[in-house]
């Protein structure tokens, strides 16, 4: 294709004006809303998995932006009044088509690679870890978008109406939204559309755990769906006869009929774990995923400490191990009575602003995770809340509430009353419940305030 030629559709189509809308929305909603987006470590400026999965995310706006841009400069024939002219020329239709799907496919290309790049440089700075994981991801999302420019294009071509162009991107925008929810665990529509339904959508649903990405099954059977969706595009653009655009959507059915098979048939088989991010690193007996390895500076110290603290019990943890995989909200945490095992991507953990409060936060339990998950913030976690806050300062010689900051004034003045409760008991009767709390932390049986205060509530 001549590059002159190409330059001036550039200019006298609205692909740099669509490009232009792709980086406003995008950037608009990567820095102007608070998400996990823009929290560590799943922000997409951290990694570069998530860098590349974030941007697939924001296909749920700028897919129908793409397919709407495409629908208003496919009718640029139509509106010029030129149609019946321009099928006399001698010149293939393709060649016309193909420069005008040059033009805006290759700019809204270029605006999505922006979005993952400015992301992806950031995350050069970040930290050591680097994955090739992002890359099929990309690949995918450049696809979308190809497959958007050019569908849109083949439609404005077809349907050459004032309302087509709205119509079209309305659509589209609540059929991937469906989608993407119905992909989305514990949504209210996870199960009514089959895995392999949802799949077909190019934008990715939230991302919640940086140790997992897509598997290759949907890598490949998104890339081959998007790439005959662009073909299908592209012939409806080119076609003159009603023949040849009948004919136009075989691609599409062909690609549609050969990825669905490859498609998982479950949710839970369209991830996978990446053995570079969840490979352990370690400084003596603490040990972080290699993902999270630039937190292992700070999240040493205060694991060695409270491995020396917590050795003054019997059968004593002998190692910190940070989980290389994300807690779901509906899991109790892992436990073992030779290991201590932690969160990190829990906010407890991240927000710990000082070696001091990690330490604490490592003690809590006397060395166990919570026996409550996410969803169990009742009377009984609260209790359990309560426990962990004295058994840490029981540790550490300083009383001081534990998470509790959410907690009110009146509740958190009861819980006062319950450690002094606590540190009135002689010390080796401290000590003794202080052990039986750990175990019943290990097995998650018993109420272990009732533990500590021995019925003295």
């Amino acid at each position: 294709m001549n590059v002159r030629i190409l330059r001036t559709e550039i200019r006298r189509s609205i692909a740099p004006w669509a490009t232009l809308a792709i980086l406003v929305v995008a950037f608009g909603f990567l820095y102007s809303f608070s998400g996990p987006w823009s929290k560590a470590p799943l922000a997409w400026t951290e990694n570069w998995v998530p860098a590349a999965e974030w941007s697939r995310f924001l296909l749920v706006f700028l897919w129908p932006i793409a397919i709407g841009a495409g629908v208003v400069q496919g009718m640029r024939d139509s509106r010029s009044g030129m149609v019946e002219l321009l099928t006399t020329t001698p010149r293939p239709g393709w060649h016309r088509a193909a420069k005008l799907a040059g033009a805006l496919g290759g700019l809204l290309v270029l605006g999505y690679l922006l979005i993952f790049a400015v992301g992806a440089v950031q995350v050069i700075f970040s930290g050591p870890f680097f994955t090739f994981g992002w890359l099929p991801i990309v690949v995918v999302g450049v696809l979308a978008m190809l497959a958007g420019a050019w569908l849109g294009l083949g439609i404005g071509r077809l349907l050459p109406h004032p309302l087509t162009a709205p119509a079209v991107a309305v659509a589209t925008l609540v059929t991937v939204i469906v989608l993407q929810i119905a992909g989305s665990e514990g949504s209210v529509l996870m199960g009514a559309v089959p895995a392999r339904v949802s799949s077909l959508s190019p934008a990715m649903d939230v991302t919640n755990d940086p140790f997992i990405t897509t598997a290759s099954r949907v890598d490949l059977g998104q890339g081959i769906w998007l790439a005959g969706l662009a073909a299908t595009g592209f012939l409806l653009l080119a076609a003159r006869s009603k023949r040849s655009k009948a004919l136009s959507v075989v691609p599409a059915l062909v690609a549609v009929a050969i990825a669905t098979p490859i498609l998982p048939a479950t949710y839970a088989e369209a991830k996978t774990v990446d053995p570079r991010a969840t490979a352990m690193v370690c400084d003596g007996p603490v040990c972080v995923p290699r993902l999270l390895e630039p937190d292992l500076a700070r999240f040493a110290g205060p694991g060695k400490e409270a491995l020396r603290l917590l050795g003054t019990l019997p059968d004593a943890p002998v190692r910190v191990t940070a989980l290389n995989r994300r807690v779901a909200s509906d899991e109790v945490p892992p436990r073992a009575a030779d290991t201590l095992f932690v969160d990190l991507l829990d906010w407890s953990f991240r927000s710990a602003e000082d070696s001091d409060a990690m330490t604490r936060a490592l003690v809590a339990g006397a060395g166990t995770a919570t026996c409550y998950t996410l969803y169990g913030a009742d009377r009984a976690f609260l209790d359990e809340l309560t426990a962990r806050s004295i058994s840490s300062s029981w540790f550490l010689g300083e009383w001081k509430m534990l998470d509790g900051s959410w907690l009110s004034e009146e509740k958190k003045n009861e819980v006062l009353r319950d450690w002094e409760t606590f540190r009135a008991l002689p010390s080796d009767v401290q000590r003794t419940r202080i052990i039986a709390h750990r175990q019943a932390g290990l097995t998650c049986e018993g109420d272990q305030l009732e533990i500590l205060l021995g019925g003295t509530r």
